[in-house]
């Protein structure tokens, strides 16, 4: 259980102090053994049952006929309406609406779009972790964790680079707000909501001016969505935008935070670095245990569209499940030693880009960026030591590190 500044604790998850200075695995355990989904009452919001068993978690996100993403996915978003961005952004439509989008958004992110953008990034990867290790002490989320996929996503989109940190910095606000963990507003969902929906209106407005951009790079996934056409049908502009917009913002924030936390608990679990520079050929397994273990995205919500009993527990149309993706990670049904840090797992079935019509499309970019990071610290370093407590952003969605201060250092 986490604890509010004064040491009182913190039992309610839409709380985002309830995620620091970790996550609330303990309660997730404890709720996992519980027959029924515990059920929160929330001031100004709808209630939420949390949902954290792995087959719970995976049956929700694989109905989309009984599971309604349309009416908000994020408690603070989900309030009893159907969200502004509803069928038009794919992780905000359900089917089928939901197919026509992903064939057109998904025309736009190839296999070949994957290997391209694998070869522009990995001399600037390179780059920045020699600089990283040439230093010997530095902050890992500004030296290395932010500027890859900044630069992805910038790459992706077809930005010219003066635009790729401008556009990291507000979709990371735009997901996380700009409170801190002390602010007495952090736990307040109408002062959060102000604070997201306007680094989200600022956001939007940034990327709109971007859309018709004289120097857009013409194999740009911008560019490439404008011009899609498939069986006589095209996106529109507000559907590029918001979809770009929702590119942009899971991006950056999953392979940021990735690859932060992933090497926090490679400085923490000494052993699994040392395992991995002697198994290098292994390094995919890595990459999912990160995933696994780390899982940056936190929660997904959902609305229930008819009568269904789900983890003993009998839900009406219209209420709200929230599904701890972390929880289901450790999930000592699927996950053998669940809490250990085993970078040599073999079959590793985490849902940290979830599952069913809703798998992140972004997913073989994000592995491919986390790959050129571990690849390049393997070459480099033989020890990796934590110089103090990483910074963590007060956030109930996603599991955000502001600063990682490490020595690394270099290998002989």
């Amino acid at each position: 259980m986490s604890e509010l500044p004064d040491g009182q604790p913190v039992s309610d998850l839409s709380d985002p102090r309830a995620f620091l200075p970790e996550p609330p695995y303990r309660l997730w355990a404890e709720q996992r053994r519980a027959g029924r989904l515990p059920r929160q009452e929330r001031a100004g919001a709808p209630a939420f049952h949390s949902v954290t068993r792995y087959r719970d978690i995976d049956a929700v996100l694989r109905d989309s006929a009984g599971y309604s993403s349309e009416w908000g996915m994020t408690l603070d978003t989900s309030l009893g309406e159907p969200d502004p961005a509803a069928g038009r952004m794919i992780e905000l439509t359900d089917p089928p609406r939901h197919q026509r989008l992903r064939r057109l958004v998904s025309s736009g992110l190839t296999r070949s779009a994957t290997r391209t953008m694998d070869g522009l990034l990995r001399d600037r990867v390179e780059h920045w972790v020699e600089r990283a290790v040439r230093d010997g002490e530095t902050d890992f989320v500004g030296a290395v964790a932010a500027r890859v996929p900044s630069a992805g996503a910038g790459l992706l989109l077809g930005l010219p680079e003066r635009e790729w940190a401008v556009l990291a910095d507000r979709a990371s606000r735009a997901v996380c707000g700009s409170l801190g963990g002390h602010d007495p507003g952090v736990g307040d969902l109408t002062v959060r909501r102000r604070s997201t929906a306007t680094a989200n209106g600022q956001l939007l407005v940034h990327l709109a001016g971007l859309l018709d951009h004289a120097e857009l790079a013409e194999d740009g996934l911008i560019r490439r969505l404008l011009d899609a056409e498939l069986d006589g049908d095209r996106l529109t502009r507000e559907e590029v935008l918001l979809n770009c917009l929702n590119l942009a913002i899971g991006g950056n924030e999953t392979t940021k935070n990735a690859t932060a936390a992933g090497l926090a608990a490679f400085a923490a679990h000494p052993e699994q670095w040392q395992w991995l520079r002697r198994h290098p050929e292994h390094v995919d397994r890595a990459i999912e245990e990160v995933l696994r273990w780390t899982t940056p995205p936190l929660h997904l919500t959902r609305t229930v569209l008819r009568p269904t009993r789900l983890g003993g527990t009998s839900l009406e149309p219209g209420e709200l499940v929230c599904l701890w993706l972390p929880s289901a990670n450790r999930d000592q049904e699927v996950f053998p030693d669940p809490d250990e840090f085993r970078v040599d797992r073999a079959v590793n079935p985490h849902l940290s880009f979830t599952s069913g019509r809703h798998f992140c499309l972004g997913a073989a970019l994000a592995r491919s960026q986390l790959r050129l990071v571990l690849e390049a610290l393997l070459a480099r370093v033989d020890t990796i030591t934590l110089l103090g407590e990483p910074a963590r952003r007060a956030s109930n969605f996603v599991a955000a590190y502001d600063t990682l201060p490490v020595a690394l250092v270099a290998a002989a």
